[in-house]
């Protein structure tokens, strides 16, 4: 079994300072609920929707072909815009999705941009205590700490939830990522990325809005 754990992790690194399937079936993002104040993103070109405050820059990987300018216009600089587009180029294979906080940067003290990456790859079958254990294998490989991993409930469906702290050379980044079956054959992933504390809330009501489709 191979995730996309690794690529994700490495995004998130790109970013910063300036599967199998569990058991339920997949909600429709038709009938998910918005929080309030959210926008959703993603759709049937990407496999995936998800939704993300109002205020956040999005990019669509599957029909963004000019993702370079909303990069720099999210406020990205320097080598992590430069690595953040290098990062981005490598997921347009997987027609991902990203999004990102703009304020984010200006709140942390490391210039780290909060942000998510969502993409969908074929699903080996397995359960989620298979899941789990594969991706706690490949986090540990990128020196991440795994807090907490679980299947919990997921919008209209069940998913996987893994929450980490990946140290790098400036910042300790705190990661959450979901997996989420879908009844096409493949599993979702969606990868939420910040450095700042008290996202917990807010990254489980998008983990929440997370629909294959």
């Amino acid at each position: 079994m191979r995730l996309y754990v690794m690529a994700a992790a490495c995004l998130i690194a790109l970013v910063g300072c300036g599967s199998g399937g569990t058991g339920g079936g997949s909600g429709s993002s038709n009938t998910l609920p918005l929080p309030d104040g959210f926008k959703r993103i993603g759709g049937s070109a990407n496999g995936i929707s998800v939704a993300v405050p109002e205020g956040w820059t999005t990019i669509d990987l599957s029909s963004d072909s000019d993702f370079a300018s909303k990069l720099e216009k999210s406020g990205l600089s320097g080598s992590a815009l430069q690595q953040a587009k290098a990062g981005l180029e490598a997921l347009k294979a997987n027609k991902a999705i990203y999004a990102t906080d703009p304020d984010s940067i200006k709140q942390s003290s490391n210039q780290f941009a909060t942000n998510l990456n969502g993409f969908c790859q074929a699903s080996v079958g397995a359960s989620a205590d298979a899941l789990i254990e594969e991706a706690k294998k490949q986090l540990a490989s990128v020196n991440a700490q795994v807090s907490e991993a679980a299947e919990v409930p997921l919008g209209a469906s069940k998913g996987v939830r893994i929450k980490y702290a990946l140290p790098m050379a400036a910042v300790t980044v705190k990661g959450t990522q979901y997996y989420v079956p879908s009844d096409k054959g493949k599993t979702c992933i969606v990868t939420l990325s910040t450095d700042l504390d008290g996202k917990d809330a807010l990254f489980d009501q998008i983990g929440g809005t997370v629909a294959p489709v």
